[in-house]
């Protein structure tokens, strides 16, 4: 078994781990929480050699899966991890934030 189930099955995993850790660790006052990135461009990567190489394919994945119409970036997944890092998301614990432009299916 692999492909999407398997992918599904351990990021709900992983989800759930979170949350749990969060739970063990809040009375040492330690926040723990995940980022879920969608798909992200950046130079010398899967998505910038996959489109090169197949200008339809980039054409009909961005109109099919990415509603905003384009791939994220790595600086904006840097400003959320920098977000759940900071003084101000002190009450954020166990939080998985999905940084994807809606690009996400999952509703954990």
């Amino acid at each position: 078994m692999g492909g999407p189930i398997a992918y599904n099955t351990s990021k709900a995993a992983l989800i759930s781990f979170n949350k749990m850790l969060a739970r063990e660790l809040a009375g040492r006052n330690i926040r723990v929480n995940s980022i879920a990135p969608g798909s992200i461009l950046y130079p010398g990567g899967s998505w910038e050699r996959r489109f090169k190489e197949n200008p339809d394919f980039e054409r009909d994945f961005l109109s099919h899966e990415l509603p905003a119409g384009r791939l994220g970036r790595p600086e904006e997944v840097a400003f959320a991890v920098v977000m759940l890092a900071s003084p101000r998301a002190s009450w954020i614990t166990g939080a998985c934030l999905p940084v994807d432009g809606a690009q996400g299916r999952s509703l954990v």
